[in-house]
């Protein structure tokens, strides 16, 4: 699935020691329009952490995503990893050089 917006907030990265060796996780906070008011979406990423976490508050692009969910004593949790994204290129300065 395909969201296209701009990034609200970039969480600290969590890091964990687990059966497979050291893991990390980043999770930015990406703003889409959807109908009359825009919707807020929780996005992470695993396999490139540290350059996900390096998004900057108030980029916008597209971002390319997969749902997971599992259950857990009952309960049921998702899962919205973004396995890739591309960022709109900042508008260039239309600034007459003197």
């Amino acid at each position: 699935m395909e969201f296209k917006g701009r990034v609200t907030a970039v969480l600290p990265i969590e890091r964990g020691v687990g059966n497979r060796g050291p893991w990390a996780r980043a999770t930015i906070i990406l703003e889409y329009e959807s109908g009359q008011y825009p919707k807020s979406i929780a996005l992470q990423n695993s396999k490139d952490a540290e350059n996900f976490a390096r998004i900057g508050v108030g980029q916008t692009g597209t971002f390319l995503v997969d749902f997971k969910t599992r259950e857990y004593n009952g309960k049921y949790y998702t899962d919205i990893n973004c396995w890739s994204w591309k960022l709109d290129q900042a508008a260039p300065s239309s600034v007459d050089p003197i």
